[in-house]
């Protein structure tokens, strides 16, 4: 039976996002058990005229796209209670699991099978499978697993028109037409609402070496990560990067955090750099990467982590994030660009930043080996309490007034270096209205053609990408 919420004490926690950026005012908060249950509930809005639908999943998006709006003629529909997982397939490496389920969940059924679920976020306990695949959520494993889109084999999908689509399977290889999942894979629940999905997975790397390596400037760290590639024929399971910046505000907020060997030095980018074991199991490897270090040019400090101080370094690179929120607000950005152009990026649009808001500065961290960066503008930077109140009427100022003209610079900077302004947090409510200012017209129209297909009524999401 579906149950749901109308009182705004209760409905509040479903209608702001994870930043409190964004708040609305939903009809109501349904929670449908199962598939069937939100079929019906679509077909009924299919019927009604002035209502839409706002999915959700753990509510832990950074872009607002499953908030509802103000006007109160949207529902959301939480996948809560869509939390099973139907079946984990050993000898295939398969998942089936439903939309609702967080990643902590599942994490914990799949290490009883001796297997790996290589999605992963700080947000863990909260974040959901549904919510990972509408957004292709990345994290911190992309660069070995890929995307969510990558570890995706199949969806189940309730169409606009109430309709269940049953794709959930298991294939590796499926040349029978269309790729329909990857319709709906990113697409932040505008085409369909998915109710669960078919994942690959993975044999564990029991054992890891964890590298923290400081360069000189991102230009280093780039040389850096390509020799690494190149040396090891690309047998790495991360490289992370955190900007000086980064650090220090992790270090305001949360000082025991920062292990005492990252507390050194006055410019640097700190590296993360994990291999399995086994790849250095034999001298001629251990040997090259030790080439690779010794280069003192791109290289000013490496330190192989035991796994305490391993573990000491992941939650320092978790805890940005966190140290950010409590710094006050910021113009958030979660961008991508070609890794040989992200140098010539940052040193451009810095430049031009120096000049127009001096007060300011970038916190800059990401996952430098697939080119994306979290690339955040604190308008001003070491210029704050420790829990940033004394400029808090001076910020939100800022922020209302030029919030939209920075990040309209910044998205500028990304399209003329061929980056996307969105690598995995999603467009939303955030980005709308620059995603339709700087994509092509050609684009724009696709887009809206396979929306008004699947969903001539707009009834799912109808506020968000376009």
């Amino acid at each position: 039976m579906v149950t749901g919420v109308n009182e705004f004490s209760e409905i509040e926690q479903f209608s702001v996002d994870w930043r409190k950026k964004f708040y609305g005012k939903p009809l109501a908060v349904l929670f449908p058990a199962d598939v069937n249950e939100v079929s019906c509930l679509i077909t009924l809005v299919n019927r009604t005229v002035g209502i839409s639908i706002v999915p959700q999943g753990g509510n832990t998006g950074l872009a607002g796209g499953a908030t509802p709006n103000s006007e109160g003629n949207q529902l959301i529909i939480s996948l809560k209670r869509l939390n099973l997982v139907r079946a984990v397939d050993f000898f295939n490496r398969t998942l089936i699991a439903e939309a609702g389920c967080t990643l902590i969940e599942l994490q914990k059924v799949i290490e009883k099978s001796k297997l790996y679920f290589p999605l992963d976020f700080s947000s863990r306990d909260s974040a959901s499978l549904g919510g990972l695949l509408a957004t292709n959520a990345g994290g911190l494993s992309v660069l070995k697993y890929g995307t969510a889109k990558d570890c995706c084999l199949g969806l189940e999908v309730v169409l606009p028109n109430g309709e269940i689509w049953n794709g959930l399977k298991t294939l590796r290889k499926d040349n029978s037409g269309y790729s329909l999942k990857d319709l709906f894979i990113g697409s932040e629940g505008t085409l369909g609402v998915i109710t669960a999905a078919s994942m690959r997975l993975f044999s564990p790397v029991e054992e890891k070496n964890t590298y923290v390596v400081k360069t000189p400037n991102l230009a280093s760290a780039i040389e850096l990560f390509g020799q690494i590639c190149h040396r090891t024929q690309d047998n790495i399971l991360a490289f992370e990067f955190m900007e000086k910046n980064a650090i220090d505000l992790v270090m305001r907020h949360f000082p025991e955090r920062v292990p005492h060997f990252i507390k050194q030095d006055t410019n640097y980018v700190a590296c993360i750099v994990e291999f399995p074991a086994t790849y250095q199991k034999e001298d001629y490897k251990i040997n090259s990467l030790s080439e690779v270090f010794a280069n003192k040019r791109i290289c000013s400090y490496q330190k192989k982590c035991s796994e305490k101080e391993g573990k000491e370094v992941w939650c320092l690179r978790e805890s940005i994030t966190f140290a950010s929120a409590k710094d006050g607000p910021q113009v958030k950005n979660d961008i991508s660009l070609p890794i040989s152009k992200i140098p010539d990026f940052v040193k451009h649009i810095t430049r031009k930043f120096n000049q127009l808001y001096p007060d300011g500065s970038f916190i800059n961290f990401g996952h430098i080996g697939d080119g994306n960066l979290h690339f955040n503008f604190a308008p001003f930077f070491n210029k704050l309490s420790p829990e940033g109140k004394d400029k808090a009427a001076e910020i939100a100022d800022f922020l209302q007034n030029k919030e939209e003209t920075i990040r309209g610079l910044i998205n500028d900077a990304v399209v003329l270096y061929d980056g996307s302004i969105t690598a995995e947090h999603g467009i939303g409510r955030l980005r709308k209205s620059e995603n339709v200012r700087l994509k092509s017209d050609v684009e724009l129209e696709m887009m809206r053609k396979i929306k008004h297909s699947l969903d001539p009524k707009n009834i799912l999401n109808p506020e968000v990408l376009f």
